[in-house]
């Protein structure tokens, strides 16, 4: 799970980011579809460093998982601090 640092009002989005790694794809898809939601959470920093390395263990997914999260990421490069 991503590191809290005490801040109980970012447990919605560490579920979020666990449902990433759930057996459930339906789950997986739902997570994908927020991961935007979750970036904002974290910051730009914290995203490069720890949602972008969640993001990558997706690579091997079901090709409906794949196919949100390459209608997804695009929209979401803003929330890593850009290209």
């Amino acid at each position: 799970m991503v590191m809290l640092e005490n801040n109980s009002h970012l447990y919605p989005i560490a579920v979020m980011i666990d449902e990433l790694k759930s057996v459930d794809q339906k789950k997986r898809i739902n997570s994908v579809r927020n991961l935007g939601t979750v970036a904002i959470a974290l910051g730009s920093e914290r995203t490069r460093q720890e949602l972008l390395p969640y993001i990558l263990e997706l690579m091997d997914d079901e090709e409906e998982v794949l196919l949100t999260l390459a209608e997804i990421l695009p929209l979401q490069l803003e929330y890593a601090g850009g290209p």
